[in-house]
């Protein structure tokens, strides 16, 4: 899965987070393109990665 601006906006939405434009865009360019590792491999992240991953950057930033 790879995060689109359209799922970020709907998972703050349902759980009616507000989050600045900074870390926003810091989340999307994180999650928004495959990661490919050193011998070549492409990554895709789960979601359950992603939705993980963005709770900490909030809890963090809080």
């Amino acid at each position: 899965m790879l995060l689109r601006e359209k799922d970020l906006e709907k998972y703050l939405f349902s759980r009616r987070i507000t989050i600045s434009d900074d870390l926003k865009q810091q989340l999307l360019n994180e999650y928004e393109t495959p990661v490919e590792d050193d011998e070549g491999h492409i990554r895709e992240y789960t979601e359950q990665d992603i939705y993980e991953q963005i709770r900490k950057s909030i809890r963090d930033k809080s």
